[in-house]
């Protein structure tokens, strides 16, 4: 599905359903980074204005903790 992912929480029994940008902060995930990190990444590769960088950046990580799909280091 282009730049999307789905995955499946096998534990929960559902399929979640990323945006291209979404999928690009799970794969910064892949090494341990905290949200500065992830959006000094994320201001290279888009026009966004930091601070709804972070705000957004945190709500999805936020979310995604919450959901059991992330756990926080």
């Amino acid at each position: 599905m282009h730049d999307e992912m789905v995955m499946m929480d096998p534990a929960q029994g559902k399929y979640f359903s990323l945006n291209p940008i979404a999928t690009r902060i799970w794969d910064l995930l892949e090494n341990p980074n905290d949200i500065d990190s992830l959006c000094e990444l994320l201001l290279e590769e888009y026009e966004v204005d930091p601070g709804q960088c972070i705000e957004e950046v945190s709500s999805y990580i936020r979310e995604m903790t919450g959901l059991g799909l992330l756990i926080r280091i």
